[in-house]
């Protein structure tokens, strides 16, 4: 389904789109803004600097021209919306992961009701309004994982995405690429912002909420990520998301 809805020079595209697991569009760019809504699985956006995850009942906003690649972790269910023109009050130039509350997501439904633009009413107009208005206030949730630059990086973090449960410190993977563990330490931090320690939580955190969107058990997600004891994983997501993995759970219902 697709539509245009015009409103203060500003067009909107809304589809809704399935994503079947594993599949998705290759790198690509568009002259507009585009928000995205997940209602059902887990998708990936991937950008030059990094990778986010958008789990249900969340939603990615990402400004005009950035090019990105899109990978269905597992089957998808979305929402997009196109927006032509810079509607918002304030700049919106980074992309951003945002928890959408109950009323965000019913908003969402709506706008995929609406009828073509000559046949809008007040009542349409007001409901793009709203969006355009709540869009920015929505709560944020840091679900990026930027990538490194440097090859050697590059090397580890490959291994890392593959094996979770690796154990290897900065020593070890130094003698892996064959280099020291305080130029590794140094280039972590200087390339993606992070400790090395910091961008493995992160890594753990996105492979984590795939599979609780899979409805995996907690203790199995544990050990897949390399975690002694289920508290131990329970206290890192905690630490991380700021609330549990079974109340992460109710947000993606």
């Amino acid at each position: 389904m697709t539509m245009h809805i015009q409103q203060n020079n500003a067009v909107y595209n809304v589809k809704h789109l399935n994503i079947p697991a594993q599949a998705g569009v290759e790198f690509y760019q568009h002259p507009q803004s585009q928000f995205l809504y997940i209602k059902s699985g887990v998708l990936a956006v991937i950008t030059r600097s990094g990778r986010y995850f958008i789990p249900a009942c969340h939603g990615f906003m990402i400004p005009a021209n950035i090019r990105h690649e899109l990978l269905a972790k597992t089957d998808v269910a979305l929402t997009a919306v196109y927006i032509t023109d810079d509607i918002f009050e304030t700049t919106i130039d980074q992309p951003f992961v945002a928890h959408a509350s109950t009323f965000f997501k019913a908003l969402m439904n709506e706008l995929l009701t609406l009828p073509s633009s000559n046949k809008q009413t007040l009542i349409h107009h007001r409901l793009i309004a709203v969006f355009q208005d709540y869009l920015p206030q929505l709560t944020k949730r840091d679900m990026f994982l930027p990538y490194p630059q440097d090859e050697r990086l590059l090397a580890i973090i490959e291994k890392l995405q593959k094996y979770p449960s690796m154990k290897s410190d900065l020593l070890s993977w130094g003698k892996f690429v064959q280099t020291s563990a305080r130029t590794l330490t140094r280039n972590f931090k200087k390339e993606t912002g992070l400790t090395y320690s910091q961008w493995r939580q992160r890594l753990n955190i996105q492979i984590a909420i795939k599979h609780l969107a899979q409805k995996d058990e907690i203790a199995s997600i544990a050990a897949l990520l390399g975690y002694q004891s289920s508290s131990s994983f329970i206290y890192m997501f905690r630490q991380q998301i700021g609330i549990s993995p079974k109340q992460f759970l109710k947000t993606l219902i």
